[in-house]
């Protein structure tokens, strides 16, 4: 509804505007609406993804989902801690999709050296009723971090799936490394 109205007063007022005004002006409006207009869906397709993530870590009983173009950090209390965990820089490549999971201490202590469990693939249906597919899975290990508040990246490479086609990443089973 808000939409619909937003529409419809941008573009009554286009139309007022392009009875008295000079045609760069209006084609200036024109860009401008239509570049509005871009923006609007982009926030709201990633409305619907963040809706979706925090639908899925509701329900999740471990580990914490993450859902590519939701660009939302979501929070997970693991074994070493609350960690905030996010997607960067995903991008197709040659074998599939490679991207950044950036995971974060909230704690004022350094992360100790740890490992887990990345898993990825599709949700089919709804997040009432959803059916993950085409799932694969890799172990992660991070070395402990010497800083406080910790950030570490793990770089990972997603195999046989696009960026389209990646519907979710899993991540679940954080523990702390065993010391040898």
């Amino acid at each position: 509804m808000t939409r619909r109205y937003l529409k419809v007063f941008a573009l009554g007022s286009l139309f007022a505007l392009t009875a008295c005004a000079p045609q760069s002006e209006v084609r200036q409006l024109h860009q401008s609406v239509s570049t509005l207009n871009k923006e609007m869906t982009q926030l709201n397709q990633e409305t619907v993804k963040i809706t979706q993530q925090n639908a899925l870590n509701k329900k999740s009983a471990s580990g914490v989902y993450l859902l590519p173009g939701a660009n939302t950090p979501a929070r997970l209390n693991s074994q070493i801690g609350m960690l905030r965990m996010s997607l960067a820089n995903i991008a197709p490549n040659a074998d599939g999709t490679r991207l950044t999971l950036r995971i974060q201490g909230e704690s004022n202590d350094p992360l100790p050296a740890f490992s887990g469990t990345v898993e990825w693939g599709q949700i089919q249906g709804t997040t009432q009723d959803y059916q993950e597919v085409n799932v694969q899975n890799q172990l992660i290990n991070a070395p402990a971090s010497s800083l406080a508040p910790s950030d570490v990246d793990i770089p990972l490479q997603l195999n046989g799936i696009t960026p389209e086609q990646l519907g979710f990443i899993r991540i679940h089973d954080i523990q702390p490394a065993q010391q040898p």
